[in-house]
């Protein structure tokens, strides 16, 4: 059970973002028609508020409307929730922000194309982190919203391979990206950037940063035939993290 890419109708939130616009291109090089979602798109997408029901609705319909069918969702919309964040200094407005883009957005997006009960292979691809795979001291709401992500993502595959619908659903856990909000994520540890992105480095086995094509690959693989057997679970795209 898998996605053609080269005749599928592909949505991206967040397409704008680092992640998100290297998944869309990496869709679009292989011939699929891609729908970028954001909250400020321009010209290039659609305007969409993750956090709402009624913009999730509003989205898929004009998808279908236009497109005639949703192939693959990725839900790669998401946001660093600024510093600091650590047990004693987050706060609730952190918290609330981080929950509802991440948790709740992703929720809503997966529930909605689930409710129009599809009647040909979906694939969802929910991006998490591994701040929700590993501790996070100092980005405590951030870790806690990527890893509510997984536990989603392993629900919904369940609910969908029960209820014998052609859905599977799956995430991809990056370690820190090259790009992006890398030195934003490298601020909350140490205030000198090479400092930091040495300290961190030096618990990579591969030593090196992520790079966002590398990520898109493995999107790449879920939505399609290398991932039809593939559902409920997290490929880690994190040049070894955590391993020691």
């Amino acid at each position: 059970m898998y996605v053609d890419v080269a005749t599928s109708v592909v949505v991206v939130t967040g397409g704008f973002g680092s992640l998100g616009d290297a998944i869309a291109r990496r869709a679009e090089r292989d011939g699929a028609t891609v729908v970028r979602t954001g909250r400020k798109p321009g010209h290039r997408g659609l305007a969409h508020d993750v956090r709402e029901a009624g913009s999730w609705t509003a989205v898929l319909d004009e998808v279908i409307e236009r497109h005639g069918r949703v192939d693959a969702l990725v839900n790669a919309a998401g946001q660093l929730g600024g510093v600091p964040q650590d047990v004693l200094s987050a706060s609730v407005r952190q918290w609330h922000d981080l929950m509802d883009t991440h948790v709740v957005g992703t929720w809503l997006g997966c529930a909605e194309l689930i409710r129009r009960r599809p009647d040909h292979p979906v694939s969802i691809v929910n991006v998490s982190s591994t701040a929700g795979l590993l501790a996070t001291p100092a980005m405590v709401p951030y870790g806690a919203a990527k890893a509510a992500v997984v536990h989603l993502t392993k629900s919904v595959a369940l609910y969908c391979a029960r209820s014998g619908l052609p859905v599977r659903c799956n995430a991809i856990a990056p370690a820190l990206v090259d790009g992006g909000v890398r030195d934003d994520v490298l601020s909350t540890v140490n205030d000198d950037p090479e400092q930091a992105l040495a300290a961190y480095l030096s618990r990579v086995p591969l030593g090196r940063l992520v790079d966002p094509e590398e990520v898109a690959d493995v999107a790449h693989q879920l939505i399609t035939a290398g991932g039809a057997s593939l559902t409920g679970q997290v490929l880690t795209v994190a040049g070894g993290l955590g391993l020691s």
